[in-house]
This record gives structure tokens, C-alpha cells and sequence, in this order.
């Protein structure tokens, strides 16, 4: 799945090269696919060897610079602003797509960024129909997450401007988080955060929407949620979980929290939180488990385990298996104000 296609510019985005003649044009229907791939989620910036300041105002004058996040527009190489975006936006190259008219450039991108997806420029009227840039049903989340992604670069400005301790900056922010049971609504997005993650994520497991509705439906499971509010917006849903209630214990069969929200404790405040309700509601349970597998991306999710208390209890040909015993206390960080909603099970639910 791309997450963030990258445009060149000359003979790409728009005929004619600015260098030689300011008076270039949009290519017919780019606006169209500009506009489409943004409402489905996918992110977009700009790679080209051109003068900033002269390109940006293009992107302005044609009404399309709004769409570009982290342009890098100057006459380095374009490998080195393909990865400036990548790092910026925190999305993995295997994520990110780059498309460009120059055989040239495209075979230099590939060959230094095996990951990357590349395409001619003769493709960009297609992209939209292909498989790769088909995000599913529309989410609200997805709907906003350019708007999302400016928020966070608003947050990174402020917080580079703070003069006071990391702490006292996150304190600023007045973050609240909303833990809660997930309501039929919230089956698009908790599918959506299921495919798209792959940091904070155990096991960077594609279950299917089927799968994620069952943990919604069946009286021996839970699907949960969490919500973000700061002084910087309504971030929407950005954490799932599901779980399987047994009668001893409760197995975390997969925990994904938005990447959009890394290094502020939101990833442990959702996940601790759900354990302290569970155990609230099921005191019979001696532990939890998570399966973790490693895949190279997910590092964070293991490190926000290992946050929480657990342990690993079993070594398996693909995965392993983390525990933490119950009971458990966990308070969230004091930047956090955490509010629980409807946690309990649905009225007749047993276990096991």
C-alpha cells in the first residue's frame, strides 16, 4: 500500500520546464488526481532539481501547492529529498512511490532506494486505478490525514520553539485520550489502522475486515479504540486493539496505534489502560499475552510492551510470546488526561 507518492515536477506534474520558461501548465487531469489521492489519504510531496523559491510559487499560482508536504525542491539529488520526505513524514520507503519523466532519475531513485515504487510519468493519470493506491472505504481519518500531518508539523514547530523541558512542552499540548469499546462506526478505521501500521504493531498482521468485525460481534472477544484531542485538533482514532478474553487470561491478538502520534506516551496510555479496565472486569485472569513478530519496521511496538511490564515467556519459529502477570497498576504519563468510556462487555458475555 503507497502511503506517500513523491512528484517531479518538469514534464511530469506540469508541461515544460520552469528553468527555460515560466509559463508552464498543469497536464490535463492531474489536478483530478491530485485531488483523488488526497481524499483517499495518500500523501504527496514534490522531488525536482528546479530553484525553490520559483517552484513554489508556481505550485501556488496553479492552486495545488496546499496538496505538498515537505517539498524538497533545489538542485541536489533527488534520492537524498525522496529520503528527507520519507524521514520527515515517518512513513517507510517500501510505503513511498516516486514518480518522475527522466529514465534517468527513476533508474538513480530505484537503484539507491530498492524499496521505493517507481513510476514513468506516462502513469499519472492511472495511478488513482491502481491496487496500491486503493485505500479502501473512505475514514474520516483518511479524509483528513494531510490535515493531520500539517497539525503535527504545527506540534514539531512549537515544540522546537518551547523553551521549557520536553515534559512541561507536552503538558502545553492538553492532550486527551479516549479509551474506549469500539462501535460499529469504527469498524472502517480500526480495519484502516490494521493495514496501514507498521511501527506500532505487533505483528503487522493484514487480518481481514471480517476478522476485525468478529472482535466486535463475538461475546469472547473485544475490539477497543482510542481517540486524540490537543491544542492542535481532533486527531480522530488512533489506536486499536483486539483481544481475546480466556478464563485465566487475556490474549492481545493485535494492538495498532497511528505512527502519526509517535514519542508522546499515547501508545502506552491507550494499551495500559485497556489492561487496567480488562482486569477491572475480569479479575479472574492471572496475566496477559501479546505475540510479537519482528519485522524489521516494528521495533516500537516491542519497546512499548516491554514499557508496559511485559516479559518474553516463549520463543516461537516466527514469533514470540510476551506476558505480564495481573494484577497490574498503570497511571497515565501526567501530560495525558485519559478519559475511559464504555469498557464493559456486551450484557450476557461469558468467557472461554
Amino acid at each position: 500500500m503507497i502511503k506517500c507518492l513523491i512528484w517531479d515536477l518538469d514534464e511530469t506534474l506540469w508541461h515544460g520546464t520552469l528553468a527555460d520558461d515560466e509559463d508552464v501548465a498543469l497536464r490535463p487531469g492531474i489536478r483530478e488526481v491530485l485531488e483523488q489521492l488526497d481524499g483517499r489519504g495518500i500523501l504527496q510531496s514534490v522531488a525536482s532539481r528546479n530553484d525553490h523559491d520559483l517552484a513554489m510559487a508556481k505550485l501556488e499560482e496553479l492552486g495545488i501547492g496546499r496538496y505538498f508536504l515537505y517539498p524538497q525542491i533545489g538542485w541536489g539529488a533527488k534520492v537524498e529529498g525522496i529520503r528527507r520526505v520519507a524521514n520527515e513524514l515517518n512513513i517507510g520507503l517500501d510505503a513511498v512511490a516516486f514518480i518522475d519523466d527522466n529514465p534517468f532519475e527513476r533508474y538513480e531513485a530505484g537503484a539507491y532506494l530498492p524499496e521505493l515504487t517507481v513510476y514513468g510519468a506516462h502513469e499519472a493519470l492511472e495511478l488513482a486505478g491502481y491496487p496500491e493506491f486503493q485505500a479502501g472505504k473512505l475514514t474520516r481519518e483518511a479524509g483528513r490525514r494531510r490535515e493531520m500531518m500539517l497539525s503535527r508539523m504545527e506540534r514539531t514547530t512549537a515544540e522546537q520553539r518551547f523553551a521549557g523541558s520536553r515534559e512541561d512542552f507536552l503538558r502545553s499540548c492538553f492532550m486527551e485520550l479516549e479509551v474506549r469499546a469500539a462501535r460499529e462506526e469504527d469498524l472502517d478505521r480500526s480495519f484502516e489502522l490494521a493495514a496501514r501500521t507498521t511501527q506500532f504493531n505487533n505483528l503487522t498482521e493484514r487480518v481481514s475486515e471480517e476478522v476485525v468485525r468478529s472482535y466486535l460481534e463475538s461475546p469472547a472477544k473485544g475490539l477497543y479504540v482510542a481517540e486524540l484531542k490537543d491544542r492542535f485538533g481532533d486527531h480522530g482514532i488512533v489506536g486499536a486493539a483486539m483481544l481475546d478474553y480466556e478464563e485465566e487470561r487475556l490474549d492481545i491478538r493485535l494492538f495498532c496505534i497511528s505512527c502519526r502520534i509517535e514519542g508522546r506516551g499515547i501508545g502506552t496510555a491507550f494499551l495500559g489502560t485497556v489492561l487496567k479496565l480488562a482486569q477491572q472486569e475480569h479479575p479472574a485472569m492471572h496475566e496477559a499475552v501479546c505475540s510479537y513478530r519482528a519485522t524489521g519496521r516494528n521495533r516500537p511496538a516491542l519497546m512499548l510492551l516491554q514499557l508496559l511490564g511485559f516479559a518474553r515467556k516463549e520463543r516461537r519459529e516466527h514469533d514470540s510470546i510476551y506476558a505480564l502477570p495481573f494484577p497490574f497498576s498503570y497511571c497515565a504519563p501526567d501530560w495525558i488526561a485519559v478519559k475511559m468510556g464504555h469498557f464493559k462487555p456486551a450484557e450476557g458475555r461469558t468467557l472461554g
